[in-house]
Formats: C-alpha cells, structure tokens, sequence
C-alpha cells in the first residue's frame, strides 16, 4: 500500500496501477478520506496511462472510479467536489460516445449543485448539457 500512495504519479503509473486489483483491500478500514486519497491515486495512474498509450481500457477504468468517488464524495458530505466529478464523468462519458450516460450525470450534477447552492458547478452541468443538446442537432432550445 505504501509504494502506491507514495509513487510519484508521472513517473510511476504502471507501478500503481499493479496494486490496482488490492484496491478494495487497501480501502477496508479506513476512512473516508483515505478512500478518497487511493481512488484518486487510481484515477491519476489511469489519466497517465490513457495520456501515455491511448487505451480504452484506461478510459473504462476512469469511468469506474470517478462512479464510486461520486458516491465517496457524496458520503463525505463534499457536495461541490461531487458535483464537479459527476461533471468529469459525464465529459469522459460523452468522449467515449455514451451520451445517454452522460446526460444523466450532468443532470444530477445539476441537481446536487442546485441543491447546495454550488452555482459554479451547476453551471458547468448545464454548459455540458448545452453542448450535448448541439452535437445533436437542438441547437434551438
């Protein structure tokens, strides 16, 4: 667990990522924050690998992951870092061509942004959804 947590990110990605499958291992136990420490320690190793190969897999393995931060961030009570992850995730999402998919994020981004009174992060989901409704053709709404 150390070696993953104290790897330098840029240099080390493929170091880390073979601690990937110990994951849940890692996170039993701890709390919240540390949780949120590992995913994104994933989540940066899968960034590198995507930018360094250009795999999907990496792509697949981002969606994963900012999946279970939105419901750690959610727990965590961090409402306007949720949001904004859920807003990354509807981007990643649209990327890959998961459009349904990623209209659902920004919506309940909006949502939660709404909710907590994040006007930044509730704009940011409509700007995604805007952008989502031209690249479809509705650019009269």
């Amino acid at each position: 667990r150390k070696r993953v947590l104290a790897a330098p990110a840029a240099a080390d990605w493929r170091e880390g990522l073979k601690w990937e499958g110990r994951m849940e291992e890692m996170m039993a136990g701890q709390p919240r924050a540390k949780c949120w420490f590992i995913l994104n320690k994933f989540k940066i190793a899968h960034m590198q690998g995507s930018l360094s190969t250009g795999s999907p897999h990496h792509v697949l393995s981002l969606i994963r992951l900012e999946e279970r931060n939105v419901d750690l961030l959610g727990k965590m009570e961090r409402f306007r870092d949720q949001g904004e992850e859920m807003c990354s995730l509807a981007d990643r999402l649209f990327t890959a061509g998961k459009r349904q998919e990623s209209v659902w994020w920004l919506e309940r981004a909006r949502k939660v942004a709404e909710a907590h009174g994040f006007f930044s992060v509730e704009c940011q989901a409509c700007l995604g959804l805007g952008r989502g409704a031209m690249n479809e053709g509705r650019d009269a709404e």
